[in-house]
């Protein structure tokens, strides 16, 4: 079986010292494509950096809500420009983030607002990073649609977002999430949610699945994911696969 990992921090530095063995343990597993995401403009280099060192790598460039004030999109629209290899192809990780910081909404708003234009003038869909924030990206994102597709990323459901999922064709990741008890809660939303929405992630190095809690994450952990989310679906998870894997590649557009 072939995996798509659509989110995945490659460019971290917990993996300097062994990305060679960790992309090819990934490989062994089947995961044939990954999108590497930036968060603010250091790590969007490394993305792009990475996509010419492996096959089937790719990039998201983007600044994280927890660095507004420290880049602008400015920058993120002069490396596109500079550095476009046909394989930068999202705007991510962009959104609102108010669980550790609060207090900077309307400059996070803004940030937002800015990145979702910059995508609609690239033609890029956008990777969406919201927590503790669910009603007002909801309204970021009917105020300022993405004309090119959005994603969102990790992807807790509440009623605002399955609302905005539902309404606008959205796409949705989930993620080592799912695998925990508190989701237990999102079957309600799973049945509401049609797999054509769906795809899935790791976020490596982040949120290991049960029962690699406690681990550096990376995309070899896909399998796991996947499943669960089977369990979910109550589907045949070699079926699930393929259509996830599918969802994916037309979401980012690139070809198999």
């Amino acid at each position: 079986m072939k995996y798509f990992e659509t989110h995945a921090h490659y460019n971290d530095e917990k993996f300097k010292d062994n990305l060679d063995e960790t992309i090819n343990e990934c490989r062994n597993v089947g995961v044939d494509k990954i999108i590497n995401i930036g968060f603010n403009i250091e790590s969007s280099l490394k993305a792009i950096e990475l996509t010419k060192q492996y096959d089937g790598m790719y990039a998201a460039i983007g600044i994280h809500p927890s660095d507004v004030g420290k880049c602008s999109v400015q920058q993120l629209e002069e490396i596109y420009n500079s550095f476009n290899n046909g394989k930068i192809v999202a705007i991510g990780e962009i959104g609102l983030d108010y669980y550790w910081v609060n207090d900077n909404k309307k400059e996070q708003i803004e940030l937002f607002k800015e990145q979702i234009e910059l995508a609609n003038k690239l033609k890029l869909p956008i990777i969406v990073h919201t927590r503790d924030a669910s009603l007002d990206t909801y309204k970021v994102l009917k105020e300022t649609p993405a004309k090119y597709g959005t994603l969102l990323h990790c992807f807790s459901p509440t009623d605002d977002l399955v609302r905005l999922v539902l309404e606008n064709g959205y796409k949705v990741a989930f993620g080592g999430n799912i695998t925990y008890n508190r989701a237990k809660s999102f079957q309600k939303y799973m049945d509401m949610i049609p797999v054509e929405n769906i795809v899935i992630e790791t976020d490596s190095p982040y949120l290991p699945p049960v029962p690699l809690r406690g681990t550096i994450n990376t995309s070899k952990n896909l399998p796991i994911i996947l499943e669960k989310l089977a369990e979910y679906k109550k589907m045949d998870k070699e079926e699930l696969g393929k259509i996830v894997y599918r969802n994916s590649l037309e979401f980012f557009n690139i070809n198999e």
